[in-house]
């Protein structure tokens, strides 16, 4: 858990900076990860495994020496490389809090075993998770927002935090991913998916749908014969408007009626759909019977 109570500023750069700082010291208090990391060298005696066209092309063994290949526990492994580097960034931030930059350089110098890393957005796929180390999962996922937020200014060459919560797109994804887990947590009663819905079509001339968009829930709900499916969206105002007048965005809507028309039900389930916004500008909780499924926008 990490407490983000006695955060100093609103800045997204100190958020980051206290989430990653906590976590940090967390995965101190228990002792750092540890994993295996490839070595090659050419060394006295043999170790491993040995590379016997190098040793001979070399003429090793005639000094008592062998090119050997063998794995060395170490704490200098992907994840913590990942971490110290955008800590490293982060300390270099101009809008950073004081005292949350002397942490963050604090902790990244107490990191002196760990290599700093170029990091982009491929390496995130390359690092391997497991249950005892499942803690960097949420570390890596922060640092992974603080990379996407860094924006290089083309004038200066400086960088800088954009700020995503304007970002649409992004924002839609925070959201989805917050109510998933919260209802998750919150409802345990249910059971809580993101189910992939198939086309009720044929076609002569696509036989196999392939052109037909993909249809697949940001939250399906499932207790007993009871179903809901729920399609998050954000905006900057909740509602669209047509000559003055509010709407519901009409786009999210026909969407939902497709994951409703389409999805497959026994007899008996009882479905119903969910248009769910973040309160920005208004409250809207309203419910209407559309083609047989009961819809709520809320």
């Amino acid at each position: 858990m990490i407490d983000v109570s006695r955060l100093p500023t609103n800045e997204l750069a100190d958020l980051f900076a206290l989430v990653l700082c906590q976590g940090v010291e967390h995965l101190a208090r228990r002792g750092p990860e540890q994993g295996y990391e490839l070595h090659e060298e050419e060394i006295v005696g043999v170790r491993g495994r040995i590379d016997v066209l190098q040793s001979a092309r070399r003429f090793l063994p005639v000094h008592g020496r062998a090119a050997c290949s063998f794995d060395e526990l170490t704490v200098n492994t992907l994840p913590s490389q990942i971490v110290k580097t955008t800590l490293g960034l982060l300390g270099g931030v101009p809008i950073l809090d004081d005292g949350l930059r002397k942490r963050v350089r604090t902790l990244h110098r107490d990191l002196h075993d760990i290599d700093t890393i170029q990091v982009s957005t491929g390496i995130f796929r390359r690092v391997q998770l497991h249950s005892n180390n499942r803690f960097y999962r949420f570390l890596l996922e922060v640092c992974a927002l603080v990379h996407g937020s860094w924006l290089m200014d083309q004038t200066s060459g400086s960088y800088r935090f954009r700020d995503f919560s304007r970002d649409e797109k992004a924002m839609a994804k925070v959201f989805q991913d917050f109510l998933f887990n919260f209802i998750r947590t919150e409802i345990p009663t249910w059971n809580v998916t993101r189910d992939r819905i198939s086309w009720c079509a044929t076609s002569v001339t696509d036989p196999e749908l392939l052109l037909l968009p993909r249809m697949e829930t940001d939250i399906s709900l499932r207790c007993g014969r009871d179903r809901v499916i729920i399609d998050a969206k954000y905006y900057q105002e909740t509602l669209s408007h047509n000559y003055g007048v509010a709407k519901v965005h009409s786009a999210n809507l026909y969407q939902l009626m497709s994951y409703l028309t389409n999805a497959e039900r026994k007899p008996g389930d009882a479905l119903s759909g969910m248009l769910i916004y973040p309160r920005i500008d208004r409250t809207v909780r309203e419910t209407y019977k559309i083609q047989g499924f009961v819809v709520r926008v809320c």
